[in-house]
């Protein structure tokens, strides 16, 4: 199995990769946003589309080919931050920059499904970094699975088009079950 990292130049991205290995699953290897869809294709089994500086919808032009990985990309795909907001912007969700997080977030869990589960309790403390945040998830089969006090689309979920976002930061040690949300996640790329 190999698992793609787009790398956005987030602060965090060097630790996806980390965690991957850590995790004891080989060939996690980044790329960039500009790489074309048919490579990636032939390359990885997975995607993680990782966080990252911009501000989405205006600097869309400074993700690549992002958008045309997560509507086309036909294995799993985990949204990270930026990840998980073009995710939503892509299938028509909607963003919103008046609920920023920095920090200790508790996240509540709405509905255990394929990424929380195998011990991810009810709350939770995830470590968040944004501005922007995902208002509404998309219609055609996301589903809502986590929400924060601020945020009312903390994770969400498309189990049909294996399709996952989270707007915390998994791969960060001070996100509590971290390690077991992406274990779960590179499970599904084991599984596709």
């Amino acid at each position: 199995m190999v698992v793609g990292i787009l790398d956005f130049g987030g602060q965090y991205n060097h630790l996806i990769l980390r965690r991957v290995t850590e995790l004891g699953f080989r060939g996690g290897e980044f790329l960039s946003p500009g790489e074309p869809l048919n490579r990636i294709r032939q390359l990885f089994d997975c995607l993680i589309i990782s966080g990252g500086p911009w501000n989405i919808p205006e600097d869309l032009p400074k993700t690549g080919n992002a958008i045309n990985y997560i509507l086309e990309f036909p294995g799993p795909v985990l949204g990270i931050c930026l990840g998980h907001q073009l995710m939503a912007y892509a299938y028509g969700g909607e963003l919103v920059r008046d609920r920023p997080e920095f920090g200790g977030v508790r996240v509540y869990v709405d509905k255990e499904d394929t990424i929380l589960r195998g011990g991810v309790p009810r709350e939770f403390i995830a470590w968040e970094s944004h501005n922007i945040s995902v208002a509404r998830q998309p219609r055609g089969g996301f589903e809502v699975i986590a929400h924060s006090d601020a945020v009312p689309v903390e994770a969400m979920v498309n189990e049909g088009i294996n399709r996952f976002g989270v707007q915390f930061h998994p791969e960060v040690r001070h996100t509590e079950y971290g390690l077991v949300i992406m274990r779960n996640f590179l499970e599904l790329c084991h599984r596709a």
